[in-house]
C-alpha cells in the first residue's frame, strides 16, 4: 500500500507543479494581454486599413489569368518512321537535340523563335482593344530608344519572346507515354485558347514545311543518283553484250565463265539499285506534295470561362494572419521595443560623442 500512495502523491505533485507553471505562465502573459486589449481600437484601425487597402489592391491591380491546353498525343505506324529526320528540323530551329523522341524535339520546337514568330506577331480578338492586335502590342511594349531604328522592333519582339517563354508557356512530356501537352496562361480565356492553338498550328506548320523541304532536298539528291547509277548501268550492260557477242561459248572455258558471271552480276546489282531509286523517287514526290496534319493533336482548346486564378480570397486571408498576428506582436511589446530603440540611439550618441573626442 505505501508504494501505490507514493505513486499517487507523486502524480499529485506533477499536478500541482502543472497548474502552477501555468498560472506562473498566464502571470507574465497577462500585462502583455493587457497592452494590446488596451490597444484594441488601433488594432480594429490598423487591421481596417490594412484590410481596405488589400481588397482595393486586389481587385484593381491583381488580374485573373487562365490555363489552356493542347495535347499532342505521340505518332504511331508509318508516321514514326518519317520523323526519323526530326533532328534535322530541331537544328534548323536552333535546336540540338541529337537522338531523341518526336515528343521531346517537339517540345523543344515549340519554344524556339521560328515556331513562337509567327504566334507573336499573329493578330488576336482582345477584351481590351477594339481591333485585332499582335502580342506585343496587347503588352504595351514601347521600342528601346537607346537600339538602332533597325533594331527597335528586334528589341521588341525579343521583350515579348522571353517573357512569353518564361512565365506564360508551360510544356511537359510525360516520359513513359510520350504525350506532350502545351500550356497557355494569360489575362483572357479566349485569348489564351486562340494563342494555344496558333502556337500548335504554328509548330505543325513549321514541321510540315520542313518535311517539304527535306523531301524536295531527297528528291534532287536522288534524281542526281538515278541518272549516275543509269549511266553505269548502260556501260555495264553495254560490257556483258559486248563480251556475249565476241564469247560464243563461255561454257568450255573456266575463265569466260567467271568473267561472265563477273559481268552479269554486275548488271544485276546496278540494275537492283536503279529499281530502289526509282520507289525512292516516288515517294519523295508524295511526300513533296503531301499537306496533311503533322501533329496528333487529341482536342484544340476553348474558352475555360472559370479562371484558373488567383484566389483572392486565399491571398486576403493569408495576408491579413500575418498582419494580425504582427499587429499583436508590436503592441504587446511596443514598450520593450521604444526602450529598446532608447538604449540603442543612446548608445549610438556615446559613441559618437567619444569619437569625436
Amino acid at each position: 500500500m505505501s508504494d501505490e500512495q507514493n505513486n499517487i502523491s507523486s502524480e499529485q505533485e506533477e499536478e500541482l507543479s502543472a497548474r502552477e507553471s501555468f498560472k506562473l505562465f498566464l502571470e507574465k502573459l497577462s500585462p502583455y494581454l493587457q497592452k494590446v486589449w488596451g490597444a484594441k481600437k488601433n488594432l480594429l484601425i490598423v487591421n481596417g486599413t490594412i484590410i481596405a487597402i488589400t481588397v482595393a489592391v486586389l481587385l484593381l491591380f491583381v488580374k485573373p489569368y487562365f490555363d489552356t491546353t493542347v495535347t499532342i498525343l505521340p505518332d504511331y505506324g508509318t508516321q514514326s518512321s518519317a520523323l526519323a529526320q526530326f533532328g534535322g528540323l530541331a537544328s534548323l530551329a536552333g535546336v540540338n537535340l541529337g537522338q531523341s523522341s518526336p515528343g521531346a524535339i517537339y517540345q523543344q520546337l515549340t519554344t524556339s523563335e521560328a515556331v513562337l514568330k509567327p504566334v507573336i506577331y499573329k493578330k488576336y480578338k482582345t477584351d481590351e482593344y477594339p481591333d485585332s492586335v499582335d502580342l506585343i502590342k496587347y503588352f504595351d511594349i514601347e521600342p528601346d530608344e537607346s537600339l538602332p531604328k533597325n533594331l527597335q522592333e528586334r528589341g521588341m519582339f525579343l521583350a515579348v519572346y522571353t517573357a512569353f517563354v518564361k512565365s506564360r508557356l508551360k510544356t511537359n512530356l510525360d516520359a513513359v507515354s510520350n504525350i506532350l501537352t502545351l500550356t497557355v496562361r494569360m489575362p483572357e480565356g479566349q485569348l489564351s485558347a486562340d494563342i494555344t492553338n496558333s502556337i500548335a498550328a504554328s509548330l505543325d506548320k513549321y514541321v510540315r514545311t520542313q518535311m517539304k523541304y527535306n523531301a524536295k532536298e531527297q528528291l534532287v539528291y536522288i534524281r542526281e543518283r538515278i541518272g549516275q547509277v543509269k549511266d553505269s548501268l548502260n556501260i555495264a550492260e553495254n560490257e556483258l553484250k559486248d563480251f556475249q557477242v565476241k564469247n560464243r561459248t563461255t561454257s568450255q572455258s573456266p575463265q569466260l565463265l567467271l568473267e561472265q558471271n563477273r559481268l552479269t552480276r554486275n548488271v544485276t546489282i546496278l540494275n537492283t539499285v536503279y529499281l530502289q531509286l526509282q520507289q525512292q523517287l516516288e515517294l519523295a514526290k508524295i511526300d513533296v506534295i503531301k499537306d496533311a496534319p503533322v501533329l496528333n493533336i487529341m482536342e484544340s482548346a476553348k474558352d475555360p470561362v472559370i479562371k484558373t486564378g488567383p484566389s483572392r480570397a486565399l491571398i486576403l486571408i493569408i495576408i491579413m494572419f500575418f498582419v494580425f498576428c504582427f499587429s499583436i506582436l508590436y503592441y504587446a511589446s511596443k514598450d520593450e521595443l521604444k526602450n529598446y530603440w532608447g538604449m540603442m540611439k543612446g548608445a549610438v550618441r556615446k559613441e559618437s560623442v567619444v569619437r569625436s573626442k
